[in-house]
């Protein structure tokens, strides 16, 4: 049997439907089969109640139904006698004989006998050979499995159909889906749908609609990146075109700086856009990463920056601090906190990176004594490619973007807020603590 879930159930279904009849079937057979005993039995219980015992013969007996057509089948009615019957012309029964049913074997045949006692104190006997009677009873218990054979078939036969007409809508909504456009992909209708598949639609919806959000997001990256790239480019096809009216190698090396320069922007650029499609590829995989480290590192690969304008960067930990989370991705994260907080830092200012646990949260923080952020700009500079109208020095807009990303995949939450004393901004990435 494959994996079809029709097969499955038509299959299950009709092994109970066949398991079920044959039980009733088996049932009804017995019940009838008794039944059709306790009928003969009360045929027998009759005669002995219709029989007049003055007429009966002190010796031999009376037949009772069509002796002369089935010997077998008759019914025999005698007088008890007080020595018992041994005439061979009589039934040989004993003389103690209760009132009531007993069942008798007589020679070679056995008998069901029923025992009256009338008001002149003589006994009736009323027999039937039980082979006649289960026969009787056998045929009557069998016409009642003849419905019961015939349904079970068609019972087998209707399930199979019932079960493929449930399914239909679900055979019906994988079509919708196959003709979906791959690039807009749209909510899978309900409507019909059973209300055990519903769920699962409902899922899968909530799926298609983060796909469109991704998608949305993608394309916006790309024309956001064409166009943030068509500028420098630009810009270095005309710088390199003016070298070549150049007259002499002192005017070439001056043209050669900015070309210089703007080739490291666009550099800077690509390798930005490069870091925003592998963190949103969300490809990197976790380990215990030990941020104490990871942050020690980074500040003494930024030092000779800081120490060249004069900028305070220290650190400040209450306790060693490790996290479960992709190594390159939280590097990623502090590594543009503390790039923007030298960035806007005043020269002789500070920067220092804070490592604290909260409520069973880690919080990373990278505070500068800078000009700050408004709050009214402080979510909308997590945008890609949008930078604040006065923003000093040179900048493309990715770095908060491909921050917060990163922090969203870690499963943390990256956010900005102002200093609580003096001016400047705390750049804060939280992510909860496993136990």
């Amino acid at each position: 049997m494959n994996n079809s879930l029709q097969q499955r159930l038509s299959f299950w279904l009709s092994i109970a439907i066949v398991a079920m009849g044959v039980l009733a079937a088996a049932v009804s057979f017995w019940l009838a089969y008794d039944e059709a005993q306790e009928f003969q039995d009360d045929t027998l219980r009759q005669i002995a109640t219709l029989v007049d015992a003055d007429r009966l013969p002190s010796e031999g007996q009376r037949s009772v139904g069509a002796m002369d057509n089935d010997p077998e089948a008759r019914i025999v009615v005698q007088r008890l006698t007080a020595l018992g019957d041994l005439d061979r012309a009589r039934l040989a029964l004993p003389a103690d004989l209760r009132t009531g049913f007993h069942t008798l074997d007589l020679g070679r045949t056995r008998w069901r006998v029923y025992v009256r006692t009338v008001k002149s104190g003589d006994r009736i006997a009323v027999a039937q050979a039980t082979q006649v009677r289960s026969e009787a009873a056998r045929d009557s218990a069998q016409r009642t499995l003849l419905p019961l054979l015939v349904l079970i078939p068609l019972l087998s036969f209707f399930s199979r159909r019932l079960v493929r007409a449930s399914l239909a809508p679900v055979r019906a909504l994988a079509r919708v889906a196959d003709a979906q456009s791959e690039d807009r992909p749209a909510a899978l209708p309900i409507a019909q749908v059973p209300e055990e598949v519903t769920p699962f639609v409902q899922s899968i919806n909530r799926l298609l609609e983060r796909i469109n959000r991704m998608l949305e997001q993608q394309r916006r990256f790309i024309a956001d990146a064409a166009h943030e790239l068509r500028s420098p480019l630009t810009a270095l096809s005309v710088q390199a075109q003016n070298l070549r009216h150049v007259g002499s190698p002192e005017a070439a090396r001056e043209r050669v700086i900015p070309l210089l320069a703007g080739i490291e922007r666009a550099r800077h650029l690509t390798e930005q856009l490069l870091s925003l499609a592998r963190t949103q590829a969300g490809t990197t995989s976790k380990t215990d990463v030990d941020v104490s480290a990871m942050a020690r590192e980074l500040i003494a690969e930024y030092l000779p920056l800081a120490e060249a304008r004069g900028i305070d960067l220290g650190l400040d930990e209450d306790a060693p601090l490790s996290l479960h989370a992709s190594a390159e991705a939280l590097r990623l994260i502090l590594r543009n906190g503390l790039e923007n907080g030298l960035k806007y830092a005043p020269d002789g200012g500070e920067v220092t990176v804070r490592l604290l646990s909260d409520h069973g949260d880690a919080i990373i923080e990278v505070a500068d004594n800078g000009p700050g952020i408004p709050a009214s700009e402080r979510e909308r500079v997590f945008d890609a490619f949008y930078r604040m109208p006065d923003a000093a020095g040179e900048g493309s807009g990715l770095g908060l973007a491909i921050a917060r990303e990163a922090a969203n995949r870690l499963g943390g939450s990256l956010s900005l807020h102002e200093r609580e004393q003096g001016p400047g901004l705390i750049f804060r990435y939280r992510q909860r603590l496993e136990t």
